[in-house]
């Protein structure tokens, strides 16, 4: 056979809706309960930190996750956009209808029949309709060795996916160049992203190969002893730098992913992840899904909490709180974010009468999920305040009182709630199944077409809350 090797393949067959069924639950469960290896990560760090103020964070977060599981509901409000990894076997036979497509089904009714939120609009610039389905998604599919198929599902939020950082270093930059470039990048990113954070890292390739394997990062689980260590040293720099309230749990995981590259480039790209780490696996094979994640051993907190409780409408004494102080919030408040507060400007620009009074209101920067039949609301969390910025100068001139968000505002924003003897306050980014129990009553009072993004008036009781500026 002039040296040439015979190989006898056995092909396999495996049906497209299985893909769908597989699809449909790591939807699920990324989604609902956080893996095991994640809640563990995030346990020992509230064990090992002598710090209140990072043991409270900590510990809401772990309680986050319990409530989630328990009530089904999601463990963040921004459901995100659905990444989905497909390792195809060579020796593989696809059968039944076309795999995005069921892929893209098992999205959409996962996203549908859970009421998680629908994020995806249908075009970046020239259509910013909702699809309503969540769909599409992003999917990357590689043809490997064997007759299996492998999927991993990541879920990505805005919040930490507007914080992807990519940078062209150069082709000599030496391994503590890269250490902290990385660390500085993920530095960078604050508490927009919600830490504790888990970080994926993608080195080499190209510019779109690198951003492609820092997400990859984040759902492989082997990686080189040369990765390890690069890993490790990336991490160890950046809590070493990171702020003290979090102490040395700013950020609880790197992964890096290195491949080959051109000899003039060095392609660097980080992924945030929040605490949320939101991903799920699964292998095909022999016609049966086996799932890799694990559910953790749920630890129950005592989440009493001695803040004093402060009333939305007794404007005098939300005037007097000082930075930095933690209330309990019982009353009124308006949600509403990005499109939302676009549309209110317009009305103000135009003259046109608003929806509600913006004097003494408190807004919530939020967009929750859908609630199911039984719940007032699904989960709801705070998304990155600074996206408002452009409006909240002319908002908080017209009277509003406070807003609730998470992250840094601009000078000029922290400059208006000064001078209106106003208040900014945050509360921890990510808690959003938690955060639902505290809503006792929840309305759409405008812009309904919005979806996620609908102005909503709720009724809170001790909703945690940190003083942040005014």
């Amino acid at each position: 056979m002039n040296g040439l090797k015979l190989y006898h393949f056995i092909m396999s067959e495996i049906s497209t809706e299985l893909i769908k069924k597989a699809v449909y639950k790591l939807c699920y469960d990324a989604n609902i309960c956080l893996n095991s290896e994640v809640y563990l990560k995030i346990l020992n760090a509230y064990k090992n930190t002598d710090r209140i103020e990072t043991k409270n964070i900590l510990k809401s977060i772990l309680q986050n996750a319990k409530i989630a599981y328990e009530k089904k509901r999601p463990l963040c409000q921004d459901t995100g956009q659905v990444i989905v990894f497909v390792e195809i076997g060579q020796n593989t036979k696809l059968i039944g209808n076309y795999i995005e497509d069921e892929i893209n089904s098992a999205v959409e009714q996962c996203y549908k029949e859970n009421f998680f939120r629908k994020s995806i609009v249908f075009n970046s610039v020239f259509d910013r309709t909702n699809t309503k389905s969540n769909t599409p998604a992003i999917i990357y599919t590689k043809i490997v060795d064997g007759n299996d198929i492998n999927i991993d599902v990541l879920i990505k939020g805005a919040g930490s996916e507007n914080k992807t950082k990519l940078e062209m270093m150069l082709p000599t930059s030496g391994e503590e160049e890269i250490i902290k470039c990385c660390g500085d990048l993920v530095l960078a990113a604050g508490e927009n992203s919600c830490p504790p954070m888990f970080i994926g890292i993608g080195i080499g390739a190209t510019a779109d190969k690198a951003s492609i394997m820092s997400k990859q990062a984040l759902v492989k689980k082997d990686f080189s002893e040369d990765e390890k260590k690069l890993a490790d040293k990336i991490k160890n720099y950046i809590n070493t730098k990171a702020p003290i309230k979090y102490s040395d749990n700013y950020v609880l995981d790197v992964k890096v992913l290195t491949s080959a590259t051109h000899i003039a480039c060095m392609p660097v790209c980080i992924t945030v992840n929040c605490h949320s780490d939101r991903t799920a696996g699964c292998i095909i094979k022999n016609g049966q899904i086996e799932y890799k994640n694990k559910l953790p051993d749920f630890v129950n907190f005592d989440m009493e909490n001695i803040a004093e409780e402060i009333q939305a409408n007794d404007i005098k004494t939300i005037k007097s709180l000082k930075k930095g102080e933690e209330i309990l919030l019982n009353g009124e408040i308006y949600v509403a974010r990005d499109m939302a507060h676009k549309r209110l400007n317009d009305m103000l620009l135009d003259g046109k009468q608003l929806p509600f009074n913006l004097e003494n209101k408190i807004i919530f920067y939020a967009g929750p999920c859908p609630n199911k039949p039984n719940e007032v609301i699904g989960s709801i969390g705070p998304t990155t305040a600074s996206r408002m910025d452009k409006y909240a100068v002319s908002f908080y001139n017209q009277g509003v009182i406070a807003t609730i968000g998470k992250g840094s505002r601009s000078k000029e924003v922290e400059e208006v709630i000064k001078q209106n003897g106003a208040k900014y306050f945050t509360v921890t980014g990510g808690i959003a199944a938690l955060l639902a129990e505290k809503v006792v009553s929840s309305e759409i009072v405008a812009f309904e077409d919005l979806g996620a993004e609908a102005v909503y008036k709720l009724q809170v009781k001790k909703f945690p809350l940190r003083v942040e500026l005014g």
